[in-house]
């Protein structure tokens, strides 16, 4: 006898046998027992998860002379004829090849006839999206009112497909894609019966590959048994279903989530070794932080579908991640399986997208900004990777084109922390200080009319010294980083000056450690519309933290 693939030999040959859909077999079976059988059933769902042959369990019980129950007697000609495709009263379609409105008006008139030696005649359409408007108006009456011996059984992927005039003339079961535990379990059941040995992690991964399809499985295990022999191991199966395993996908998160460049570029080379499709790694990554991001939630891990061990371990690496950080992490490989369609260059695009994640910093909310807390600041290991990696465990992507934007410093030279400062001459200046002073709180009421942001760091502030044309002020009880929008401001600041004083001057501020004095002169400020206003706390908190402003 000639060799018989696992998917055909082992095919579901009663209701009972048909895993991963107990909601579609329990109503078929009830409907047996209770003799409430359609017209027409309309079978849809994903690839290889049992449509057609559960078409096939269908006409076997309708046929079977000694069906009880929904279940067919497994031994009597009719019943062995439909297992082999042979018998004359179950005819099945090729919706794809057989699309016109001539097959149909052919089927019409077939259906006329009584059945040669069974009960009824079946008319199994596979693919029935695929008929033409001509097609499926052709079959509509028929359909809705076939011969008292006359049964349609109608399967597709692509339920959208099919005209609603169709639908409704039929029940419909929609299959659900297979889980992996389910899949690993037959596939279990099955080497079992073969006397094949497997490893846990080789079923799991197979599962993981055939994406809820149970014949995409059973086709993959042939494939490693071809390769493998009678003992599968998880080696065998990554190199013939090209997987990676997943401690590679576990080594590029924790590159990210230590800083590690150097560990990051050796997972990059792996990537690379492994010949397999970019589109499929950032798919298993996706689905890697996806996990992640469910074991974060409290007892989330119990929820993937994954071996044991594999959940214990999301669950623990999921500890030491922030959630909004995975989620960020998530986005960008979702923008990056999108753009390797469209670049010139995926592999750098890839490697590009893995240094992004390095750069990134934790994660933040304005909250918590706002009750004054800054980010942790973790180290980074990437400059040193210039030095320290050769070029040989650089990728040819990344040896073509490494693009690292170099952040620009800071200067810092127009703020300083108690720097001392040099005297200048003041005998060109036409103000004094202590007239500056004097005024100093009107000042800042001007500007917080149209310049709240700059306003409210100037109102923590007290002219400190008049060097020339140079003014220097002392800022009190503020966080270094909110200075900053004192500099890009300076010319604005500097021009309220004039306008205020009179006299052209320069500013420079400096941080102060002391504790501000006390100031008894309230800031006047000029009576404004209610349109200028902004007497919100948290606007004015978040415009400070992130030197901001309002365009009116």
């Amino acid at each position: 006898m000639s060799y018989q693939v696992l998917s055909l030999k082992w095919r579901p040959q009663a209701f009972d046998d048909v895993i991963g859909q107990d909601h579609v077999t329990k109503t078929l079976i009830n409907a047996f027992m209770k003799n409430r059988i359609a017209q027409g059933y309309i079978l849809t769902g994903p690839r290889g998860v049992g449509k057609t042959t559960t078409a096939r369990i269908i006409s076997k019980a309708l046929n079977c002379p000694k069906t009880k129950d929904g279940v067919p007697c497994n031994s009597c000609n009719i019943y062995q004829e439909i297992t082999d495709g042979r018998n004359l009263d179950v005819l099945e379609i090729d919706g794809a090849s057989n699309r016109g409105i001539e097959e149909i008006r052919n089927l019409r008139e077939q259906i006329k006839y009584a059945p040669m030696n069974a009960p009824y005649k079946i008319f199994i359409i596979d693919e029935v999206h695929m008929l033409t408007n001509q097609a499926f108006n052709a079959l509509l009456r028929t359909l809705e009112e076939p011969p008292s011996h006359g049964k349609f059984i109608l399967a597709t992927t692509d339920i959208h497909k099919v005209p609603s005039t169709i639908i409704s003339r039929c029940q419909r079961f929609d299959f659900n894609r297979i889980t992996e535990k389910a899949i690993s379990e037959r596939l279990s059941l099955i080497l079992q019966e073969e006397s094949i040995s497997a490893d846990e992690e080789s079923l799991s991964a197979i599962s993981r590959k055939a994406d809820g399809s149970m014949r995409d499985a059973l086709s993959l295990m042939d494939q490693v048994i071809a390769f493998a022999g009678e003992s599968i191991k998880i080696e065998a199966v990554s190199s013939v279903i090209g997987l990676i395993p997943i401690d590679v996908y576990f080594d590029y998160s924790g590159s990210i989530l230590e800083k590690d460049s150097e560990k990051m570029l050796k997972v990059l080379q792996i990537i690379r070794t492994t010949g397999l499709p970019l589109e499929d790694v950032v798919q298993g990554l996706i689905q890697h932080f996806r996990n992640l991001i469910v074991a974060s939630i409290n007892g989330g891990g119990e929820l993937l579908e994954l071996n044991d061990d594999h959940k214990k371990r999301y669950s623990e690496n999921a500890k030491l991640w922030n959630g909004k950080d995975l989620l960020r992490m998530s986005n960008v490989l979702n923008e990056l399986e999108y753009a390797l369609k469209r670049v010139t260059h995926p592999a750098i695009r890839f490697e590009m997208a893995a240094m992004k994640c390095l750069e990134m910093d934790t994660s933040i909310s304005i909250a918590e900004l706002l009750d004054g807390e800054e980010p942790k600041k973790i180290k980074k290991k990437f400059e040193p990777i210039k030095q320290n990696i050769k070029e040989d465990q650089l990728s040819p992507a990344l040896n073509q084109e490494i693009l690292i934007e170099q952040k620009e410093e800071k200067k810092s030279d127009k703020i300083t922390q108690n720097q001392p400062l040099k005297k200048v001459p003041a005998q060109n200046a036409k103000i004094t200080l202590e007239e500056i002073e004097k005024t100093w709180s009107r000042f800042i009421g001007k500007i917080n009319q149209d310049r709240p942001s700059i306003g409210t760091i100037l109102s923590n502030s007290n002219p400190y010294e008049l060097n020339g044309s140079l003014l220097v002020i002392k800022i009190y009880n503020l966080p270094k980083f909110s200075i900053g929008n004192l500099e890009r401001n300076n010319q604005v600041i500097e021009e309220f000056i004039e306008n205020h004083y009179g006299v052209p001057l320069k500013l420079k501020a400096i941080i102060s450690d002391e504790a501000e004095p006390e100031n008894n002169d309230e800031i006047i400020e000029e009576p404004v519309s209610s349109e200028k206003t902004n007497g919100d706390e948290v606007i004015t908190r978040v415009l400070e933290i992130f030197d901001g402003e309002i365009l009116r």
